[in-house]
């Protein structure tokens, strides 16, 4: 009687993460994040099935979570979002809504967001090259 609740259990968990694929971002504990290709510490990277990053920091000072979508070309920082610290992630639809990064330079904010399997890229509003790489 064990053994078949814990097997019904992980089947319906494993339906639960197929079905909510695009949603869920698990934590990549071996990616790498640079800033002006200087390597950055505490700073946690998740990712989703379709390699769409999310990276979080919940240090102090200036704590933040930026969210980079393939389908939009603007980082922002997501609306909906609960997760369970450094392990996972998960945004209330597949299309995350976010709002966009504040940016008080001068201009209009071009991000050149660049994303692939293995790295993800963006301007950040300071200016300075955020580069992510992922595995």
């Amino acid at each position: 009687m064990g053994k078949t609740i814990l097997i019904v259990a992980f089947l319906a968990a494993m339906v639960f993460v197929l079905v909510n694929r695009e949603r869920i971002y698990l934590r990549d504990p071996i990616a790498t994040v640079y800033r002006n290709d200087v390597e950055q510490s505490g700073i946690q990277v998740y990712m989703n099935y379709s390699d769409e990053v999310l990276l979080e920091k919940d240090s102090e000072p200036n704590p933040y979570r930026i969210l980079l979508q393939d389908w939009n070309p603007m980082p922002g920082t997501p609306i909906n979002l609960s997760c369970i610290r450094w392990m996972a992630c998960m945004t209330t639809t597949d299309r995350a809504p976010t709002q966009p990064i504040p940016f008080t330079g001068k201009g209009k904010y071009d991000p050149r967001l660049n994303m692939s399997s293995r790295e993800s890229s963006f301007i950040d509003p300071d200016g300075a090259r955020i580069r992510v790489t992922l595995r």
